[in-house]
C-alpha cells in the first residue's frame, strides 16, 4: 500500500457537511426528480397487471385454490394502493402542505447519504435497513406448516421467524411480561377501593334472607341527586358538562406510589415537628423508610440497604436528641449501626452509651449479647470480663434498691447472666469451670450457714478445704461443713496415656475427654505435672469469687434452681411458667434441645426417580405422611401429663439418653434440693427422672416418697401415671383403686387434688378404648359412693343428678374463690383439673358439642378477667386440644368430625401462644388428614414475621422434614437458611449443626464446608463446631486451611485439653 495515500477518516460530527451552508445546491420540490410520483405510477400499472394475470390464470387452472406455489401479495399492493389515496386526499385538502423532501448529499470522505424521514414500517415488521428486506410474496395458509396442528403458525417478529400458537390465551395479567413494568411503576396512578362501612355479605349465615341490590339505580340516583346539587336543570345542555368534569376529577383521585411516600412523609413529618418526644411515632417513622424503600418490588431492598441505614441513623440521631435516654431508641439505634458501622466504631459507640447509662438493664443484656457474637472482637477472656463488668454493675444497683418488685427483677437477671456465663464456659470448653460456677452460687444461696458475719470468708475457707459440692456424691451442704469442720479425703484419679497419631483421633478425644471430665478435681487428686499440662482441671476460689451474690427473693432463688437443668440441658420448666416469658425464647438456652425423632427414618431415599403412565415419563407420586403430633420440638409448660407421657400418646419432656456424669451429677442435685426446698413440682421432675433412666429406680423412690406422704394425692396420681408411661396399665388401675378408696379420709385441704386424680384415672380408661369405665369413675366423683370396677353403668337419672352436681361445684368454686384464675397454686390447680373432669363428663354423657361448651365458658371466663394470654388460659387450650385429638384419632362416640373445628380452635390458641409447639403440632396433626399443607405454611411464616425463636424455626423444618416422603430437598434448604439469616436466631449453635447435618446427608460436603465456616463466623464460642468441622471435613482440608483452623481457635482462646498443632 502507498504510504502516501492515507484512509478517509470515519464519518464524525466536524466532518459531516452543514446542510444549511452547503456550497452544493439541496433540490427542491420542483426540481427534484419525481421518484414518488414514479412509484405510485408503477405500483398502479403492477396491480392492474397482476388482476390481468390472475383472472387469466384463474380461467386457465381450475385448481388454482389449491395450489401449494407462492403469490404475489394482494394484501400489500392495496395497503400500498391505499396510503397513495390518502395521501392524494390530503393533499387536495390541504394544497399548501407539501411532501417534505428527500435530502441527499455527498460527504468530504467520498460517502454518500439520504435522509429519508418519512420511514417504511414494514422494516421493523420484517427486519432490515433497505426496502429489499420486505419481501413482495407471503406464504401461502398464513403461516401454516405441513404436518404441524392448524392452530400452530409461523410468524415473522423482528426478521425472526417464530411458531406460535393462535388458540393460547393470553398470560394472566401478573405473569405477563406487558404488564409486569407497571406492577412496580411507582409513578402510575392507581385507585384503591375504600370498604363501605355498612358493606354485609348478603350471603351470611346471620342472616335469615339474602338481599338483592340493584347498584345501577343506586348509581343512577347518586348521579341525578349530584345533577340537582349543582343547580343544572336536567335538560340544560350543561347536564353533561357537570357530569365530565365530575369524572375528570375522579380520574385525578388517583394516586401513584410516589404520591403515597411522599403524602406519608410529609404527614411523620407535622406529626413529629408537634410531637418531638412520642417514641413510638419515631420508630413507626424509622420503620416506615423500609417500606418507602422496598416500593413496588420487594427484591430492591437488599441492593441499597446501606444507604437506607444511612438515612435511618440520621433520623434515628435527630430522635435520640429529643429522647436522648429512651431504651428503645437507644437499642435500636445500635441494632441499625451494628448494620454498617465497622466493629471498633461499634463497639466505641456501646462504650459510650454504657458510660452515659451504666444502671440500664436492657442496653447491658444486650451488650453482652453483641460482644459474644462478634467474631472480630470475641475472645474468651474479653467476653467473660464483659459478663463480670455486667454483673458488678447490676450488684450496684441492686445496693441502691428498695422496692421489692424492682428488686426482684434485678436478681432473676443475675441468674440469667449467671447462666448464660456458665453455658458459654461449658461451650468454649471450660466444663470444669461451669460447673464450679453453679456449685458455688447454689451453695451460697441454698445451703448458707445462719448467724455467720463474714459470709464470703467463711465461703472460701469451705471451697478451699476442697469439701464434696453441690452435686457430688458425698455432698452435705456448706452448712455441715460448717458445723462440723471435717476433712475429706479424695481419691486419686487415674493417669491416662493415649496415644494420638492422626485429627480424627485427636477429636475423638477431646469429644470423650469433655465427656467424661465435667466436675473439676481437688488438688490432692492430681499430680503438679499434670496441673500444669492442662491448669483449667481445677477451679480456684478467684475463679468463682466474681460470680458469688447473695439472693433474698424467692422468685430468684426458684430460678436459679430451674437454670440448674436449663444448664444440663433437662426440659424441666418452672412451674405456673407460660410460654409468653423469655424462658421459652432465648436463643442461647436452647441448644440442647432433644431432638430424638427430628430427622426421618429413612433419610431421602425413593425407590424410583421416574414414574412411567402410558410411556409417558412422570415424576413419583408423593406420599404423604401422618405422624403422631408428640415428636415435635419441645417447647410447652410442663406439668405431671407431661412428665410421665406414655409414648406415642402424649408430648413427653424426658431425654432418652444421658451423659454418665451428668446423669449422677442430676441425681444427687435433685435430692440435695429436696432436702433444702419442698417443692411439689420439683419432686415430680425427680421422680420422672429416675423411671425415665430406670423404671425399678423409678418405683422405688415412689414408694418412699409415698413412704413419708401418704396422704398425698398427687403422689399418688404420679406413681399411677409412671406405671401407665412404662405400659404396666394393670398396675397403674391398682395403684388409682388404692388411692380412690381411701382419699376421703383426708383432710380437706389434701382433698383438693382429688380432681386430678380423676381426671388421669377417667383418660387412663378412654384412652385404652373404656369409655364407659370412664364415665363411671366422673359419675363417682360426684356421688357418696366410691368408684368400682363392679358398679352398674349409670342410669338417665344418675348421670342428670351427677350434672347438677358438677354445675354447682363449677359456680361455687367462682363463689369461693377457688377459680381458676386463684392466686394459691393448689386452689387454682384444683379449679383447671375441675373444668377438665366436668369437660369429659359431658362428652362421654352428652357429645363433643356440650363438652366445647363447658372449655369455652371457662375460657370466656378468663378473658373477662384480662387474662387470656396467661399460663391458666394455656392450660385449659391444651386440655382442650387434647379431647379434640381423642375424639378425632379414636372415634370413641358415634357421628363425624369436622376438621374446621380443630382447626378454629388451634389457631386461637397459636393467636395467643404463639412459641407452644404443642398447639402447632395438633394444627399440622389435623391439616395433614385433610392433605391440606397451605394453611400450616401460611401459620408458621405468619408467626415467625411476628417474634421469630429458635424452637419455632426448628418446630418449621420439622414440619417441612415430615410432611412428605421422601422431603423436598430444596424446601428445607430454604427454611435453614431463612433461619440463620434471621437476626434472631442467627447465633444458635444448634440451628447451625442441624444445618450442616443435613447437607452431609444430602450428600454436599462442600455445601456443609462452606456452612462450617459460616458459623464460625456467627458462634465462634462454640468448640463444637470447631470439632465438627474437623470430624467431617479434615480430609479434604489442605494444609493451610487446617492450619488457619488451629490458629483461630488458639485466637479465640478455645479449651484444648491436648495441643492439637502437633498432629497438622
Amino acid at each position: 500500500m502507498d504510504p502516501s495515500r492515507k484512509i478517509p477518516p470515519p464519518p464524525s460530527f466536524q466532518s459531516a457537511p452543514d446542510l444549511s451552508k452547503s456550497s452544493f445546491n439541496i433540490p427542491s420540490f420542483t426540481s427534484a426528480p419525481d421518484v414518488f410520483n414514479k412509484e405510485i405510477n408503477s405500483s398502479k400499472s403492477a396491480h392492474k397487471e397482476h388482476k390481468r394475470r390472475s383472472r387469466r390464470s384463474r380461467s386457465r387452472s381450475p385448481s388454482h385454490r389449491k395450489s401449494r406455489y407462492r403469490s404475489r401479495s394482494p394484501k400489500r399492493s392495496r395497503s400500498r394502493e391505499r396510503s397513495y389515496r390518502k395521501e392524494s386526499r390530503r393533499s387536495r385538502r390541504s394544497p399548501s402542505k407539501e411532501r417534505e423532501p428527500l435530502h441527499s448529499g455527498e460527504l468530504k470522505t467520498g460517502f454518500t447519504f439520504i435522509i429519508d424521514k418519512r420511514g417504511d414500517p414494514e422494516l421493523s415488521f420484517y427486519g432490515g435497513t433497505h426496502s429489499y428486506s420486505v419481501p413482495a410474496f407471503r406464504r401461502s395458509g398464513y403461516g401454516r406448516v405441513l404436518g404441524f396442528n392448524w392452530n400452530e403458525r409461523l410468524i415473522v417478529n423482528q426478521g425472526k421467524l417464530e411458531l406460535v400458537d393462535i388458540l393460547s390465551s393470553k398470560p394472566a395479567r401478573y405473569t405477563d411480561s406487558e404488564y409486569a413494568w407497571k406492577e412496580i411503576d411507582k409513578s402510575l396512578k392507581r385507585i384503591r377501593i375504600k370498604k363501605q362501612e355498612n358493606d354485609q355479605d348478603p350471603f351470611s349465615l346471620s342472616s335469615g334472607y339474602v338481599q338483592l341490590s340493584d347498584d345501577h339505580q343506586k348509581k343512577k340516583k347518586a348521579d341525578y341527586e349530584s345533577l340537582v346539587s349543582t343547580g343544572v336543570d336536567y335538560r340544560s345542555l350543561e347536564g353533561n358538562k357537570v357530569r365530565a368534569v365530575r369524572e375528570e376529577d375522579e380520574e385525578e383521585e388517583g394516586e401513584s406510589y410516589n404520591d403515597i411516600i411522599r403524602r406519608r412523609t410529609v404527614d411523620y413529618n407535622q406529626r413529629l415537628d408537634k410531637e418531638p418526644e412520642n417514641v413510638d411515632l419515631w420508630l413507626e417513622f424509622i420503620r416506615f423508610q423500609d417500606e418507602a424503600a422496598e416500593g413496588l418490588d420487594a427484591s430492591a431492598t437488599k441492593s441499597n440497604q446501606s444507604s437506607l441505614n444511612e438515612v435511618k441513623l440520621s433520623i434515628f440521631e435527630k430522635a435520640l436528641m429529643h429522647n436522648p435516654k429512651d431504651e428503645r431508641l437507644i437499642l435500636a439505634y445500635l441494632a441499625c449501626g451494628a448494620t454498617i458501622w465497622d466493629t471498633l466504631t461499634l463497639l466505641r459507640e456501646w462504650d459510650k452509651q454504657l458510660k452515659l447509662y451504666p444502671d440500664s438493664i436492657k442496653l447491658w443484656s444486650e451488650y453482652i449479647n453483641t460482644r459474644q457474637t462478634s467474631f472480630s472482637s470475641f475472645s474468651f477472656t474479653e467476653c467473660i470480663k464483659v459478663f463480670e463488668d455486667a454483673l458488678s454493675i447490676l450488684k450496684r444497683q441492686l445496693d441502691r434498691t428498695r422496692h421489692r418488685e424492682e428488686r426482684e427483677d434485678i436478681e432473676c437477671l443475675i441468674v440469667y447472666i449467671i447462666l448464660r456465663t456458665c453455658l458459654l464456659m461449658k461451650q468454649s470448653g471450660y466444663i470444669e469451670r461451669a460447673y464450679s460456677v453453679f456449685q458455688a452460687i447454689v451453695e451460697y444461696n441454698l445451703f448458707a450457714p445462719t448467724g455467720i458475719q463474714d459470709k464470703l470468708g467463711a465461703f472460701m475457707e469451705f471451697w478451699d478445704n476442697e469439701a464434696p459440692r453441690f452435686g457430688e456424691k458425698e455432698a452435705q451442704g456448706w452448712n455441715t461443713y460448717y458445723s462440723t469442720k471435717a476433712d475429706y479425703e479424695h481419691r486419686p484419679e487415674e493417669e491416662e496415656n493415649v496415644e494420638l497419631i492422626t485429627l480424627q483421633d485427636w477429636a475423638r478425644h477431646e469429644i470423650e475427654a469433655d465427656q467424661k471430665h465435667r466436675l473439676p478435681v481437688r488438688m490432692t487428686q492430681i499430680d503438679d505435672e499434670n496441673v500444669d499440662e492442662d491448669p483449667y482441671r481445677v477451679t480456684l476460689f478467684d475463679d468463682i469469687q466474681p460470680f458469688l451474690f447473695d439472693f433474698t427473693t424467692f422468685a430468684a432463688r426458684q430460678t436459679l434452681i430451674y437454670s440448674i437443668f436449663v444448664f444440663l440441658g433437662l426440659n424441666y420448666t418452672p412451674p405456673n411458667i407460660g410460654t409468653n416469658t423469655h424462658f421459652f425464647t432465648d436463643t442461647f438456652t436452647h441448644n440442647d434441645l432433644p431432638l430424638d425423632k427430628f430427622w426421618p427414618d429413612n433419610s431421602n431415599k425413593q425407590s424410583c426417580l421416574v414414574w412411567y403412565v402410558s410411556g409417558v415419563p412422570m415424576e413419583p407420586e408423593q406420599a404423604v405422611t401422618e405422624n403422631d403430633p408428640f415428636s415435635i420440638p419441645p417447647s410447652y409448660p410442663v406439668g405431671l401429663s407431661e412428665l410421665f407421657a406414655q409414648p406415642q400418646h402424649w408430648f413427653c419432656s424426658s431425654k432418652t439418653e444421658y451423659n454418665k456424669v451428668d446423669r449422677e451429677f442430676t441425681k444427687y442435685a435433685f435430692e440435695q434440693l429436696l432436702k433444702s426446698e419442698r417443692s411439689m413440682h420439683l419432686t415430680l421432675c425427680y421422680l420422672s427422672f429416675e423411671s425415665n433412666y430406670e423404671y425399678k429406680a423409678g418405683r422405688k423412690l415412689a414408694k418412699s416418697l409415698l413412704k413419708d406422704n401418704r396422704t398425698n394425692l398427687v403422689l399418688w396420681t404420679a406413681y399411677a401415671q409412671m406405671e401407665k408411661s412404662h405400659n404396666k396399665i394393670d398396675e397403674a388401675r391398682k395403684v388409682y383403686m388404692t388411692a380412690l378408696s381411701t382419699y376421703r379420709s383426708f383432710s380437706e385441704s389434701e382433698q383438693l387434688a382429688a380432681p386430678l386424680m380423676y381426671q388421669m384415672f377417667a383418660k387412663l380408661e378412654m384412652e385404652n378404648g373404656r369409655p364407659a369405665e370412664a364415665l363411671k369413675i366422673l359419675v363417682s366423683m360426684s356421688g357418696d359412693k366410691p368408684y368400682d370396677v363392679n358398679m352398674p353403668l349409670p342410669t338417665a337419672t344418675l348421670i342428670l343428678r351427677a350434672r347438677e352436681v358438677w354445675e354447682c361445684m363449677y359456680f361455687a368454686q367462682k363463689t369461693l374463690q377457688l377459680s381458676v384464675l386463684s392466686g394459691v397454686e393448689s386452689e387454682m390447680q384444683a379449679g383447671i383439673n375441675t373444668v377438665v373432669c366436668s369437660a369429659l363428663f359431658e362428652y362421654l354423657s352428652s357429645g363433643l358439642e356440650n363438652a366445647c361448651k363447658v372449655f369455652d365458658r371457662t375460657l370466656d371466663y378468663i378473658k373477662e378477667r384480662k387474662a387470656e394470654r396467661g399460663y391458666v388460659s394455656e392450660l385449659v387450650m391444651t386440655e382442650y386440644a387434647n379431647l379434640l385429638y381423642q375424639h378425632t384419632k379414636y372415634h370413641q362416640l358415634e357421628g363425624g368430625f369436622q376438621p374446621r373445628m380443630m382447626r378454629d380452635r388451634m389457631e386461637q390458641a397459636i393467636q395467643l401462644f404463639p412459641n407452644n409447639t404443642m398447639f402447632f403440632s395438633f394444627y399440622i396433626w389435623n391439616e395433614s388428614r385433610a392433605k391440606v399443607f397451605n394453611r400450616v405454611q401460611t401459620l408458621f411464616n405468619t408467626a415467625l414475621s411476628k417474634e421469630s425463636n429458635v424452637v419455632l424455626w426448628l418446630s418449621a423444618i420439622y414440619n417441612e422434614l415430615h410432611r412428605y416422603k421422601p422431603y423436598q430437598a430444596n424446601l428445607v434448604r430454604d427454611l435453614f437458611e431463612r433461619s440463620i439469616q434471621d437476626i434472631n436466631t442467627k447465633s444458635s449453635i444448634i440451628l447451625w449443626k442441624c444445618y450442616i447435618n443435613f447437607e452431609l446427608l444430602q450428600r454436599n460436603i462442600e455445601r456443609a464446608k462452606g456452612l462450617f465456616y459460616r458459623s464460625l463466623r456467627e458462634c465462634p464460642w462454640s468448640k463444637e463446631l470447631y470439632i465438627i468441622g474437623i470430624e467431617q471435613f479434615e480430609k479434604i482440608m489442605d494444609d493451610k486451611e487446617l492450619n488457619e483452623l488451629a490458629s483461630l481457635m488458639l485466637e479465640k482462646e478455645i479449651r484444648l485439653r491436648t495441643p492439637i498443632t502437633d498432629l497438622i
